[in-house]
């Protein structure tokens, strides 16, 4: 993990664990937490007459667990560059706080989860005292009044910091928040669809952002059937709280419907972050909505998205898991893949009980207070109990990216708000040329076919490639199967099992006149594709294609052929609504006339004999 910059604070009197009594930090010092360690950094910062703050971390490449904390003096590192996002924006020349001092503590995580001093350098590079009393130029303290300045001041670090803290208020037309503002305002000149709020605090603050450009609307309008709340960034102590609503295109790629910044997350910020975001994608809910595991969201989602079904994010209750049982993890070497696996894979509702029963029998876990909390809310996270609602997950597919991976993987660093910002929108950019050569080829390989089935070549020609892959595993473990007819008539009943173990079964559902299929995994419910048990039932009955009704679109390669919405039957309403409703149909047809210059004169030869069929009529209309 990159480092970062965190809270600077000297904390007189403050406790600092058992080892207060020592006069100087020393190598081998050990400590129960990295916050025990710093308290008693920032204790002795404050008797030697300087500030403290964090600087890098580093995470597991197991578990993403943090294993080292760097605690520096503030005036450690060398002035920074000015920001260069809008050179011709005058600045006032303020003197530097940084002196290279190399001054600092760095704790280490030990296997047995104590911290122990690494790394301690004493020698500060400039006379003690004064920025302890006075505060130097550039640092941040914990005061209310002052506004978060520092990380726009300095420059900020390279790399991840602590979270912010709510006293750090974001004042208008302070540092921080004038420099987002003045992007968002840059970003709407350039393209009027480009949507933002801010959020302001009782103290006239401001507490929170969201924004939406153009692009995440049209891709909300195609694929906004699941959606997800990604605090990733926030959770791994990126320096910012970033946010961001997630789903996934035709590709499974994860795109992004919008992104919010957050220094206040209780339960009325969430609503207003909800709220304002529906109504920056048009007012349509999801079918579902994930969330993580905290009680200000899920009373948030409750109140905005009514009957949405949500659900809370598996990968998130894991990750809590590893520090609630992080010690039952270390004694039992084989509980965290027992418990994912008995979780994560069993299809039926009686399994995972059974299996979650002889769990806690044989690691004698009857009186877990965190595995009793996640089992009362099993309806709410265990996939077995979410199989009847879409959630577009396809269970035992590859790992999808997260926002805080997204960070990482685009060296996207917490400088400055408006630098992660324009970072980020860089990144997304780039992310959409990814797409479209997946469409490229999508539409310019043809699959190896691996049956004979006419069912095979009807999906090459309608899926994705990497949906036809899934649908082309599924059709040839159909064959591993076992079909009984075990009720006739209009709606017939199936009982599929294993051919080499018929003690695995599964019940389909077929009802004849209205081509309807239905198999008692809800893969298709939960996944939107098919399942092995579905096909094999509809092979037996001799169908050679796909019902239509079963082929979702949002998987298909012609997903965003719906470019522009239907003309409405009634059409005499005011000037503004018709000017908005053709200036969204406008920013849809450009997203798609921009992607290649072939396209792009197609598409302004094409809008110039509209504008030469619409001039004419005007001029009749406004004479009569």
């Amino acid at each position: 993990m990159p480092p970062g910059a965190g809270d600077e604070e000297a904390v007189p009197g403050s406790s600092a664990g058992p080892q207060a009594a020592a006069d100087e930090p020393a190598a081998g010092m050990e400590f129960a937490s990295p916050e025990e360690a710093r308290a008693f950094y920032c204790a002795y910062a404050a008797r030697a007459g300087f500030r403290v703050r964090s600087s890098k971390s580093f995470a597991s490449r197991i578990d993403d667990a943090i294993i080292m904390r760097r605690f520096v003096c503030t005036r450690q590192g060398l002035p920074s560059r000015k920001d260069t996002l809008d050179a011709s924006k005058k600045r006032r020349n303020r003197a530097s706080a940084r002196a290279a001092c190399p001054a600092m503590l760095q704790v280490n995580r030990r296997p047995s989860s104590r911290w122990v001093v690494s790394r301690c350098v004493l020698h500060h590079s400039h006379p003690l005292g004064a920025a302890a009393d006075t505060g130097s130029p550039g640092e941040r303290s914990n005061d209310p009044s002052r506004p978060l300045q520092a990380a726009e001041q300095d420059g900020g670090s390279n790399g991840d910091a602590e979270p912010f803290h709510r006293a750090a208020a974001l004042t208008p037309g302070g540092g921080v928040a004038q420099g987002l503002l003045d992007h968002f305002r840059k970003m709407q000149l350039e393209n009027p669809a480009f949507c933002y709020a801010v959020q302001l605090d009782r103290s006239g603050c401001i507490a929170n952002f969201v924004w939406v450009d153009a692009r995440a609307r049209s891709l909300y309008r195609w694929f906004g059937d699941a959606v997800v709340l990604d605090l990733t960034c926030k959770r791994n102590r990126r320096a910012v709280p970033f946010a961001a609503f997630t789903g996934l295109n035709h590709h499974r790629q994860v795109i992004v419907f919008g992104c919010a910044l957050m220094t206040d997350e209780s339960e009325d910020s969430f609503v207003w972050l909800f709220e304002t975001w529906l109504a920056f994608i048009g007012g349509r809910k999801p079918i579902s909505f994930t969330v993580v595991y905290n009680r200000a969201v899920e009373m948030a989602a409750m109140r905005v998205f009514g009957h949405v079904r949500y659900r809370f994010c598996r990968r998130d209750i894991f990750s809590i898991c590893k520090q609630k049982l992080a010690g039952l993890y270390s004694e039992h070497s084989t509980l965290k893949q027992e418990l994912k696996e008995c979780v994560s894979e069993l299809e039926r509702i009686d399994k995972f009980e059974s299996a979650w029963g002889m769990l806690l029998t044989k690691y004698s876990l009857f009186g877990n207070e965190w595995l009793q909390t996640i089992y009362n809310i099993r309806h709410q996270w265990v996939p077995a109990y979410l199989k009847d609602s879409f959630f577009c997950e396809l269970l035992n597919a590859p790992k999808l990216e997260t926002m805080f991976k997204f960070f990482q993987r685009n060296s996207i660093t917490t400088t400055t708000l408006r630098d992660i910002a324009f970072q980020f929108d860089k990144a997304i950019a780039k992310d959409y040329q990814n797409e479209l050569q997946e469409d490229f080829a999508t539409f310019s390989s043809k699959p190896v076919m691996k049956t004979s089935h006419p069912m095979e070549k009807q999906a090459s020609e309608i899926y994705t490639k990497v949906m036809f892959d899934f649908f082309q595993d599924e059709l040839i473990e159909s064959s591993g199967f076992l079909v009984q007819n075990v009720g006739s008539g209009d709606i017939s009943k199936f009982e599929v099992t294993r051919s080499e173990n018929a003690n695995i079964r599964y019940t389909v559902v077929y009802n004849e006149p209205g081509a309807s299929v239905s198999c008692s995994c809800h893969k298709f419910e939960f996944a939107g594709i098919l399942c092995r048990h579905a096909l094999r039932v509809l092979i037996a009955l001799g169908m050679p294609v796909l019902p239509e009704n079963y082929i979702l679109k949002r998987w298909t390669r012609n997903a965003k052929s719906n470019i522009l919405s239907q003309v409405p039957a009634n059409t005499k309403g005011p000037l503004a609504w018709r000017c908005n409703d053709l200036c969204r149909d406008a920013i849809r047809f450009a997203e798609e006339g921009a992607t290649s210059e072939e396209i792009y004169k197609i598409a302004k030869e094409t809008l110039q004999k509209a504008f030469a069929e619409i001039l004419p009529q005007r001029e009749v209309c406004l004479k009569q």
